[in-house]
C-alpha cells in the first residue's frame, strides 16, 4: 500500500477547487496543482480546445495519465476536474495515494457562478441550457461525490475562509483518527 501524501480536491465544476487550493496549498507550505491546467500544459491547447478537437474520451486519457503522474508526487494539493473523480481508476488511485475531499455548493449559486464563463465544455449553449445541464449533472454524479472522506461547503465563502474551513476540518479528522488509533492500541 502506498503512503497518502497529496489533498485532492473535487467536486463538481464551479465549487471552487482551483481558487480554494491555491490558499489551502499557501495556508499548509504545500505545492499546488491544477490538473486540467496540467493536461492543458502538455497538450499545448485548452480543455475546449482539447475537447474540439480530440474528443471527451481523448481528454479523459489525458487526465488517467496526469491523475497517475501527481499520484507519484509528495505534498501536492490537486484540484481535479469536475469528472476526474467518475474514474473508478482514478478515484481509487487517488484514495491510495492521499486524501478525497469533496467540494459543494448551492445549485444556484453554481448556476450563477458557471453562467459567467465559457470555459466549461459540458456547459456550452447559452445561459438558458447552464441550469438544466447543471441539475442533470448533480444527479448523475451526486454519489460519487459523497463517497469522499471529507466534504466541505463552499457556498457564500471566500476562498480563504473555505481553505480554513478545510484545514479546521482536517485538524478534527486527525484527532479522530488518531483517537481511533489510541483505541485500537489499547483494545489490542
Amino acid at each position: 500500500m502506498r503512503i497518502k501524501h497529496n489533498i485532492y480536491l473535487t467536486g463538481f465544476m464551479g465549487t471552487g477547487k482551483s481558487t480554494i487550493g491555491k490558499e489551502l496549498a499557501r495556508f499548509l507550505g504545500k505545492k499546488f496543482v491544477d490538473m486540467d491546467e496540467l493536461i492543458e500544459k502538455q497538450i499545448g491547447m485548452t480543455v475546449n480546445e482539447i475537447f474540439d478537437a480530440h474528443g471527451e474520451d481523448f481528454f479523459r486519457e489525458k487526465e488517467w495519465e496526469a491523475a497517475k503522474e501527481l499520484s507519484e508526487q509528495t505534498g501536492r494539493i490537486v484540484a481535479t476536474g469536475g469528472g476526474t473523480i467518475l474514474n473508478d481508476k482514478i478515484r481509487e488511485l487517488f484514495q491510495e495515494t492521499g486524501l478525497i475531499i469533496c467540494l459543494f455548493t448551492d445549485k444556484d449559486e453554481l448556476v450563477q457562478r458557471l453562467k459567467r464563463t465559457d470555459k466549461r465544455p459540458l456547459l456550452r449553449g447559452g445561459e438558458e441550457k447552464v441550469a438544466r445541464k447543471v441539475e442533470e449533472l448533480l444527479e448523475e454524479r451526486k454519489d460519487i461525490y459523497s463517497i469522499s472522506s471529507i466534504r466541505v461547503n463552499t457556498t457564500n465563502m471566500t476562498p480563504q475562509e473555505a481553505a480554513k474551513k478545510i484545514i479546521d476540518t482536517l485538524t478534527t479528522y486527525r484527532r479522530i483518527l488518531d483517537k481511533l488509533h489510541q483505541q485500537y492500541i489499547i483494545i489490542s
